[in-house]
């Protein structure tokens, strides 16, 4: 009878390679179950008979209990410290490329933090989950922010146990000396409470590797340049004409037009399904299957066009994963803010500018002749209709420009939430003032205001960034193409998108997680870190133009 190795010495005598090829081996078992929860949970929100909601919710569990059990195994725990040991004691590059070694550091950074928290705690934060996210729609219902926030005031809580559990397990050496920092300047001993540097882990969760301290840079200067800006149209009161793309526009010929703008931008449909959902998402089991979901107003032709190119953004990443190291670590996508650059640079660079509508508004046309207003449409004023300013108190449905105060206020308030800067009460007030202070409008309700995301009640705090974080890396990476790429947008205006997504493929998707950080990726890629000046330049320029500033 053989006896499964248990601890790192049982693999002392193997070679480095077989190591790894273990190691491989259940991270692919691991990415196999993961596919089959993206399927799930797909047909979940597409397809599956609304009587089959239990037995769908029992079959997650079973999988859910699966995944953590092989996620959490000591067989994986013994190979990954035999590895880590001889990583600190021999040189492994003759034997293993970087994207190899790449891969023991993400799934041991992985196993970490799988490992780190008391199965009590992850019941615990399900459990809170689940009742806050009922107790949130009730508020939201009734517009009564009080009825949500004992179970915001129970998510911060959580939240900071789970952080210090990370911080004790050396999971972010970033955060533990910010702490640290602050200890010291406070004069507070290791037994107070002192919850500075907990954001930086809660971000590190979503966009690994990235600075809280470079997240509050980029963001004090877009405040610093944008609220005037939004000011200074808002002053102008004045608005282009966006008639022509309002009406009734029938639901199938919108479905066959932006289908087929995704496969001309190069979604492509053997290896990917395009549906719809009530809120657009993009998920799936593998490169090779891709799911899609989009959604549809009849009155509203905008809102389709721009949640089927956003989405599709993000389908050309998944589709265009590293093949060669599919189903491990180093193939998935680096970060939430790189793989929303992906949707959010095919939807704004591209499809908001002229050379696109160059080359699809006679599609438009041709779909949709009966619309005589939209007939005599010229390229210049559809391009002002979509791109049209409008300050408003809901963040799904703002515009380019608005769209990252609503982010930047709401980093501002979980920050401060998390770290003690300010009780779960006073969000309300601190809401309306910053929206008064950034958008110049008053909030009347708190549905209008705090209770407009369902992100806290589910504990996902640190993931509005990734949002605008998202627009930064998009225009850094598309200033960058269209250097690489002289002729770019004379390519786009003859509807030859393969060009800028062949060249996606290459630099940013293929790359997966190589980097420790998007901002690694955007710097080996561009010779500069994450810079918002050049954000700002690009909506500037944009909008002063747009409106005669």
């Amino acid at each position: 009878m053989t006896i499964p190795a248990t601890t790192a010495t049982d693999f002392r005598s193997e070679s480095v390679r077989s190591l790894y090829d273990q190691l491989i081996l259940h991270l692919k078992g691991l990415s196999h179950l993961k596919g089959i929860n993206g399927i799930l949970r797909w047909d979940q929100e597409v397809m599956m008979p609304k009587k089959a909601a239990a037995a769908r919710a029992a079959q997650l569990s079973t999988l859910a209990g699966l995944t953590h059990e092989k996620k959490t195994s000591p067989i994986l725990g013994a190979l990954l410290d035999e590895l880590e040991y001889r990583i600190t004691t021999e040189d492994l590059s003759p034997a293993l490329n970087p994207y190899e070694l790449a891969n023991i550091r993400l799934a041991r950074k992985d196993y970490q933090e799988e490992t780190l928290l008391p199965t009590e705690l992850v019941k615990n934060i399900a459990a809170l989950n689940s009742k806050a996210v009922v107790a949130w729609v009730e508020a939201r219902k009734e517009s009564e922010f009080s009825k949500f926030a004992p179970f915001l005031e129970d998510q911060v809580k959580i939240l900071r146990q789970k952080v210090a559990y990370k911080m004790k397990g050396g999971v972010c050496e970033d955060a533990r000396l910010i702490n640290q920092k602050a200890r010291a300047s406070l004069g507070l001993s290791d037994e107070d409470a002192c919850y500075k540097g907990y954001y930086q882990v809660l971000l590190d969760s979503f966009e690994p590797g990235f600075k809280d301290d470079h997240l509050q840079a980029l963001f004090s200067d877009l405040k610093e340049h944008l609220v005037p800006l939004i000011a200074k149209i808002r002053e102008k009161n004045f608005q282009h004409d966006n008639s022509y793309i309002e009406g009734d526009f029938d639901i199938k010929r919108q479905t066959e037009f932006t289908h087929s703008i995704s496969k001309l931008i190069g979604f492509d449909t053997d290896a990917g399904r395009l549906d719809i959902s009530t809120h657009p998402f993009t998920g799936g089991a593998h490169p090779t299957d891709v799911r899609m979901t989009t959604r549809y107003i009849i009155n509203k032709l905008k809102e389709g066009i721009t949640a089927t190119v956003h989405e599709t953004g993000h389908s050309l990443y998944e589709q265009g994963r590293n093949r060669e190291y599919v189903d491990t670590p180093v193939s998935r996508a680096l970060s939430l803010g790189v793989h929303e650059s992906q949707s959010l640079l095919w939807e704004r660079m591209v499809m908001l500018n002229k050379p696109f509508w160059t080359y699809t508004l006679p599609l438009l046309k041709e779909q949709f002749a009966e619309h005589e207003s939209l007939q005599s449409i010229t390229v210049d004023q559809f391009y002002n209709a979509f791109n049209r300013v409008q300050s408003g108190f809901i963040r799904f449905e703002s515009d380019e420009l608005t769209y990252p105060m609503h982010i930047i206020l709401r980093y501002e308030i979980e920050k401060a939430l998390i770290e003690g800067d300010i009780e779960v009460a006073d969000v309300p007030a601190h809401w309306s003032a910053k929206v008064k202070e950034y958008l110049g409008l008053e909030v009347t309700e708190d549905r209008l205001g705090c209770l407009q995301d369902i992100h806290w009640s589910s504990s996902a705090i640190g993931y509005f960034p990734t949002y605008t974080l998202g627009s930064i890396y998009a225009v850094q990476i598309y200033t960058h193409a269209k250097e690489k790429i002289p002729d770019l947008e004379e390519h786009l205006a003859r509807g030859e998108f393969h060009v800028l997504k062949e060249w996606l493929n290459k630099n940013v998707h293929e790359q997966g997680s190589l980097r420790e950080s998007g901002d690694d990726l955007v710097f080996d890629l561009t010779g500069k870190h994450l810079d918002s000046s050049l954000y700002v330049k690009y909506l500037t320029d944009k909008y002063t133009a747009i409106y005669g500033l």
